[in-house]
């Protein structure tokens, strides 16, 4: 099996990147067809739903580490 030509280069992602990061956008987003999308808001990223073990362990882990810094 041979290789096939890419779609998108890494070059034009690099330049795609440069161009968002002096225009002010916060992401770019670049599809397998080659489409290079720049986001001038990044979507939100919705937190997965947690269960109650890990509700409590991320409550108790920040006071433990403000307990931590208290002490120092």
């Amino acid at each position: 099996m041979t290789r096939r030509i890419g779609t998108i280069l890494q070059v034009d992602v690099a330049r795609a990147i440069r161009a968002a990061k002096r225009n002010g956008a916060d992401a770019i987003q670049v599809a397998p067809n080659g489409t290079i999308t720049i986001l001038l808001k990044a979507p939100p990223i919705a937190p997965k739903d947690e269960d109650a073990f890990q509700k409590w362990e991320r409550e108790n882990e920040s006071a433990k580490a403000a307990r931590h810094r208290d002490r120092v």
